[in-house]
């Protein structure tokens, strides 16, 4: 093994935080004397993620993140990966769509035992890991990941993303452990965000102040990570440029937008999230505890102190178009 940067492995690519990742891997913005050599798996050869990744520059391997012969493969050599687990199982021939994908219980603590097994037995130097905002709180409340997971109310997803912390900071690598919050491509994703002009839907509640980073951010953070993984080692960080309400996120668009009056949130019924998809809203509640009982000021003030450069909302919208004249039944419309 070479330096500690030479080369990294994204698992998995996938999600936005993923692609956002390696873009940012890539790219000469952030870093640019930090150009490692970046891999990853995926499941079917000829999808077109498995293209485009190839044609980004990825070294593209075959496999699934529980198939610890594959993950062994892509570790090979190795010297730092970013992790991101999903519950999603995907089945063959379907071009990896998430719509088709069977959500399965348990899945990303497999997926994070295999990869960690395989990344000490590489001698991994270190890891990225992206977790989901607020495990600190849940684990401060409920005295360890092992209790929490036997509560009636328990989110799996949160259950889940406990277990895998404590594996990442016993796997001996050094850790940086990135926790998550709401993502703003979220809010003009083509299956869960605004696909209509005046409706702004949200899964969170309409009083709920949400955290809010965009993936590109994240993205870069990960690369600096990476880049110093010294002065990195043994640090939780939640990177958040904005906490605003639905209703708030609402109107800055409608406002930048000069469309004042004309856009209304649309907030998914809880009862209804709990029928159709009760880990989601598990999830949902246990966000908006912790979004509502901590105080992110500081994490906001740590983002914008480490990445300057980072987006708040309505740059976000600025960036991506958002506040342009558009029609807004066109597909083009809608970011993916």
């Amino acid at each position: 093994m070479g330096d500690c940067r030479d080369c990294v492995v994204v698992f998995d690519p996938l999600g936005e935080v993923g692609a956002a990742t390696i873009r940012a891997l890539f790219s000469e913005e952030k870093i640019p004397e930090f150009r490692p050599r970046v891999r990853t798996l995926i499941q079917e050869p000829e999808s077109k993620a498995a293209k485009a990744l190839k044609e980004m520059g990825v070294v593209v391997y075959i496999g699934d993140m529980t198939d610890a012969k594959a993950v062994d493969k892509v570790m090979d050599g190795a010297d730092a990966m970013v992790l991101l687990t999903s519950s999603l199982k995907f089945k063959p021939g379907t071009d990896l769509d998430p719509n088709k994908a069977k959500w399965v219980s348990g899945l990303q603590v497999e997926q994070a035992q295999t990869v960690i097994k395989s990344a000490i037995k590489n001698e991994v130097q270190s890891v990225v890991y992206m977790s989901v905002v607020g495990t600190e709180y849940v684990l401060h409340k409920y005295k360890s990941a092992e209790i929490y997971k036997k509560k009636w109310n328990r989110s799996i997803t949160y259950s889940e993303k406990l277990i895998i912390e404590d594996m990442v900071k016993e796997s001996g690598m050094m850790w940086t452990i990135i926790q998550v919050p709401m993502v703003m491509e979220l809010l003009a994703s083509s299956n869960k965000g605004i696909k209509k002009k005046g409706t702004f839907p949200s899964a969170y509640k309409r009083t709920v102040s949400v955290g809010l980073i965009s993936c590109e951010d994240i993205g870069k953070l990960a690369k600096m990570a990476l880049y110093n993984p010294d002065d990195w080692d043994k640090q939780y960080f939640t990177p958040m440029t904005d906490k605003l309400t639905p209703i708030e996120q609402c109107e800055i668009l409608a406002q930048a937008r000069g469309e004042i009056g004309l856009w209304d949130v649309n907030q998914a019924p809880r009862p209804v999230l709990y029928l159709t998809n009760p880990h989601w809203a598990r999830a949902l509640d246990t966000a908006e505890e912790i979004f509502e009982e901590v105080d992110h000021s500081r994490a906001i003030r740590k983002t914008k102190k480490i990445l300057p450069e980072a987006v708040n909302l309505r740059e976000w919208y600025e960036k991506n178009g958002l506040l342009g004249d558009m029609d807004w039944t066109e597909s083009s419309c809608i970011l993916s």
